[in-house]
């Protein structure tokens, strides 16, 4: 997928294989993408994956729509969150004897409905983090 951008516009942060978990009123399910952050937005598009070929071996990566995609101006903080959940799932509640820490990633935003808090499951969320808070400091614009 190439990325249009605008005049100035650098990508600073991009991540396939991102989940979204939850947090924003139009998409409740979770779906897995690409999370992209440049020096003037903030986008997560929905990827699907789509087996191609003759025996079907081999894998592509389709845009299924851009989900999020806002002036950086409109986000107005990132956290991290630790959870727990059941070994292998998505989200599913914790066994007793089958659970597992994993860390997401919060982006508070403000959209034509109001503030959002959608959730990332990331590799790094820290980085993710401290490069948004970078540009909303204006250290990269």
């Amino acid at each position: 997928m190439s990325l249009i951008l605008g005049p100035g516009e650098k990508v600073l942060r991009d991540e396939m294989g991102v989940t979204y978990h939850s947090g924003h009123t139009r998409y409740g399910n979770p779906m897995f993408g690409r999370l992209i952050l440049t020096n003037k937005r903030f986008l997560f598009v929905e990827m699907e994956a789509v087996k191609v070929g003759l025996l079907r071996k081999k894998t592509e990566y389709r845009i299924k729509g851009i989900r999020i995609n806002i002036p950086i101006d409109k986000v107005l903080s990132t956290a991290i969150e630790t959870r727990v959940r059941k070994k292998g799932t998505l989200n599913a509640p914790p066994g007793l004897f089958s659970k597992e820490q994993y860390n997401v990633l919060i982006v508070s935003m403000e959209d034509a409905t109001g503030i959002e808090n959608p959730v990332f499951e990331v590799r790094n969320p820290q980085d993710w983090a401290n490069a948004i808070q970078r540009v909303l400091a204006g250290e990269l614009l």
